[in-house]
């Protein structure tokens, strides 16, 4: 007999995810909707990630699947790719593996979705846990699932000034759209935690994550609210985040392999943007707009690798930008850019 296709697929890459692994998939065994499928991709760990995830196979009946990269190709949106592909939900979830859902999180998603026959669902707040204070690995609050799980523990974020009561479908104008996204604070709310998808939207569309180390995930949310029909913000808060120390999203901002990681990102976001725009008739009869997104998005970079600009001599900006991107015009660009925040003190 043919298995029941699952209504939602959770799709987790993790990459040397041991030790937060466990809690991550027991949020999910105590979800309220039972139909749904968990897909781990393992990103070339070289601790036991792999026999961690493995050994839920029981509890999950079968709805687990763990897929083990060739190597470890050190770009999230890889992995969330080959997960995309292999999932047979109806919808996709994304989710971290040292990260977790509310109880009720994939009832609401799919309630929601379903009733306003949504391509996308938005989530506009998370929960961020011990007051957005890192905890180190080795911390027994990282694992200990009632501390977790416990409502004490967490602090609501927002990345959205309005104060969403109801859930909302966009406009269908698409201008209305991107003069929404390139006017609102740079921050994540485009990060890949706060969206829930329908699967044949992506996949009929080719919507996919660019291969970037890092800040894949703008450039995807970004295709997905100008070319969905149907993009609905909600006020539900579904998702867990646990700052710990080291984890490759919450690295040291003031490195220097920090600040060379970043700079890379700015011109293969640059990239990526351009394809995704490329794929939009709007963007050809709007050029301006196709420039407002390009310099948001380098604005909202820049500001992240302010403070590790500020500790260099301007005299060794333009060297070091140039260095790291091999693209003169594009270091340019930075180096005017960061001048002139400079000069305006917006640096700390």
């Amino acid at each position: 007999m043919e298995s029941k296709m699952p209504l939602v697929s959770v799709v987790i890459p993790m990459y040397n995810s041991a030790k937060v692994l466990p809690q991550t998939l027991e949020s999910l065994l105590y979800q309220t909707l039972k139909n749904f499928e968990v897909i781990v991709i393992d990103d070339g760990s070289t601790d036991n990630s792999v026999e961690v995830a493995e050994s839920f196979a029981e509890k999950f009946g079968g709805r687990l699947h763990v897929i083990k990269l060739p190597k470890n190709f050190g770009m999230p949106g890889i992995p969330r790719n080959v997960g995309i592909e292999f999932a047979r939900g109806k919808y996709i979830a994304f989710l971290d593996s040292d990260d977790l859902f509310t109880k009720s999180a994939l009832e609401e998603l799919t309630t929601l979705a379903e009733k306003f026959q949504a391509d996308v669902v938005h989530m506009q707040r998370n929960f961020v846990l011990w007051g957005g204070k890192p905890k180190s690995i080795d911390d027994p609050a990282v694992t200990n699932f009632d501390e977790l799980t416990n409502p004490k523990n967490f602090r609501l974020q927002t990345y959205r000034k309005e104060k969403l009561t109801a859930p909302t479908l966009e406009p269908q104008d698409i201008s209305a759209r991107v003069k929404k996204w390139i006017t609102s604070a740079p921050n994540s709310f485009w990060a890949t935690w706060l969206l829930f998808y329908r699967r044949d939207f992506l996949i009929t569309n080719q919507i996919f994550f660019p291969e970037m180390e890092t800040c894949e995930d703008a450039s995807f949310a970004f295709e997905a609210l100008c070319t969905a029909k149907n993009f609905l913000n909600v006020p539900n808060v579904v998702n867990i985040i646990r700052p710990i120390e080291g984890s490759v999203s919450r690295e040291n901002y003031t490195t220097a392999k920090y600040f060379a990681k970043r700079i890379r990102a700015i011109r293969d976001g640059f990239k990526a943007f351009e394809r995704v725009m490329d794929k939009i008739k709007f963007f050809e009869a709007h050029e301006n707009y196709r420039y407002a997104v390009l310099d948001w998005f380098a604005k909202f970079r820049i500001s992240v690798t302010l403070n590790f600009y500020a500790k260099i001599p301007a005299y060794k900006l333009n060297a070091l930008v140039k260095s790291e991107l091999n693209d003169d015009p594009l270091a340019a660009y930075l180096f005017n850019t960061v001048s002139i925040y400079r000069l305006l003190g917006t640096s700390k």
